[in-house]
């Protein structure tokens, strides 16, 4: 039986809304490009935007329940990417929050065969580890696998010709690395356009790199 999404959920939404706005706004998707999902830690039920939601719109209308075995329990149809959340979470059961953007710059410097560099403090901080799969059709249970497997020890992978995926336990800890991400795309991007191939942070000053 399909039911409404409940109060519970709506703080989250409201949270994932403007995470939604903020991404359009800053490049990190267009319109509809892209999916966001919460799930509850108790239950393991979680949402997730619907089928050809905007996402500097999204309201709770515009969200799917799920349940923890991939079932729909209420809501709007879940978008057609619902399955790379849903391996997401059962591959990593400390995930609480799971974003697929489709940043220009991460998905450029990609496609062009370059490995997105960590260049600051907070590269190595919040993505320490950045992984990369290539292109599968968008919707797939390849893509949902592959990504989820890619996802195993690293909080951000890189879909080839296609964006990108984080997790984190808050939906501003997700969004804090997808902007990392970028960031470090961009940075990239400035570095081969200067002819530099190989400069990133030293490998010696890792271990000072923490979360603050």
């Amino acid at each position: 039986m399909i039911r409404q999404i409940s109060g519970e959920w709506h703080e989250l939404i409201e949270q994932l809304g403007e995470v939604g706005r903020q991404s359009v706004r800053n490049g990190l998707a267009i319109a509809s490009g892209g999916n966001f999902s919460a799930r509850h830690a108790e239950s393991g039920e979680f949402i997730v935007t619907g089928t050809g939601a905007f996402l500097d719109r999204l309201t709770p209308a515009h969200f799917a329940l799920m349940s923890e075995d991939g079932e729909q329990l209420g809501g709007n149809a879940p978008s057609s990417e619902w399955k790379l959340h849903h391996e997401v979470y059962r591959r990593r059961p400390d995930a609480r929050v799971v974003l697929h953007l489709h940043p220009e710059a991460c998905v450029s410097v990609d496609a062009l065969g370059y490995p997105i560099r960590q260049l600051t403090l907070d590269h190595v901080a919040y993505i320490p580890r950045i992984e990369r799969i290539p292109f599968y059709p968008n919707g797939s249970v390849e893509l949902a696998v592959e990504s989820a497997k890619a996802m195993t020890d690293a909080d951000c992978v890189v879909l080839g010709n296609h964006g990108c995926s984080v997790l984190g336990d808050t939906v501003d800890d997700a969004f804090r690395k997808v902007n990392n991400l970028e960031q470090a795309a961009r940075m990239t991007h400035m570095l081969l356009a200067l002819g530099d191939a190989s400069t990133e942070f030293p490998q010696e000053l890792r271990r000072t790199a923490v979360h603050r």
